[in-house]
């Protein structure tokens, strides 16, 4: 009785167990039915709100549709007012086709008479070319003999012209050459020289600076074998109006001229910055 006892007891056990689990499935498959149809509050939309949006839809698409329904009414008259015109247009054209059809056989039968005149105006107008080019090979044949003489007559008149013209200048540059060369002999006189008087050793007419001068009567200038300065040229030293002696150049370059103090012309001390000017003579 003891072991049956047991076996009941172990039996009610495990149908609590399966109707507890059970119990729990149910709660878990429980919905809220009037949760679902409101909503919860927490801003989940209800059926009842989503099914009242799908008429205001259902409304809007109704009342697009009355639109478009409307508009393409109105595409189908404006389509067939379209066609009539389109069928006006064609009928006209048609009209205008067979006009411009017998204006074109017009014209090709005047074409053909145009042609015709046309060969004889260009057999006319051949022999009147032809004519033409004769008559201008001897117009131009006359005309280069005119233009010859005409240019032959010009030509020894221009020269004539010139001859004259040259005949006064040599003239007049006679008697400046003659100016000239009795200024020259003025010059020469002034300076004690004349025309048989050596010039190779004398320098070109300059103005240069002194550059440096050491211990040992040397002074460099300012110009050089650029200038015109040649080994064996003489200059002399200024400082404003006071003469202070000459030198003798030894040495050139480009730009630059080295020469040794005179020792019998020496009047001063020569320094950096003095003015060197050429000599006559």
């Amino acid at each position: 009785m003891k072991l049956i006892g047991n076996i009941f007891t172990f039996l009610i056990l495990i149908m609590s167990l399966v109707f507890m689990t059970v119990a729990m499935m149910t709660y878990a498959t429980h919905k809220n039915w009037r949760a679902e149809v409101k909503g919860d509050g927490a801003g989940k939309a209800g059926l009842e709100k989503m099914l009242n949006e799908l008429k205001a839809r259902e409304t809007a698409l109704q009342d697009q549709l009355q639109k478009v329904q409307m508009k393409l009414k109105q595409e189908r008259v404006a389509r067939a007012f379209a066609l009539s015109a389109l069928a006006a247009r064609n009928q006209l054209q048609q009209a205008n086709l067979a006009r411009l059809d017998q204006e074109n056989e017009r014209l090709v039968k005047s074409e053909a008479d145009m042609k015709t005149l046309l060969e004889v105006a260009e057999n006319n107008s051949k022999n009147l070319k032809e004519e033409v080019a004769q008559l201008r090979t001897d117009i131009k044949t006359a005309q280069a003999d005119r233009d010859k003489s005409f240019g032959e007559v010009v030509a020894l008149t221009d020269k004539v012209q010139q001859y004259k013209v040259e005949q006064e200048r040599l003239k007049e540059r006679e008697m400046q050459m003659a100016q000239q060369v009795a200024r020259m002999g003025k010059v020469l006189a002034a300076n004690g020289m004349n025309e048989f008087t050596p010039v190779d050793n004398i320098p070109p007419r300059l103005d240069a600076k002194v550059l440096a001068v050491n211990d040992k009567d040397m002074v460099e200038i300012s110009v050089g074998a650029d200038d015109g300065i040649h080994e064996g040229n003489t200059l002399d030293v200024f400082r404003g109006d006071t003469y202070l002696g000459r030198i003798i150049i030894k040495q050139t370059q480009p730009d630059r001229a080295v020469g040794e103090i005179i020792r019998d012309y020496r009047r001063g001390v020569i320094k950096k910055g003095d003015n060197v000017y050429t000599k006559l003579g």
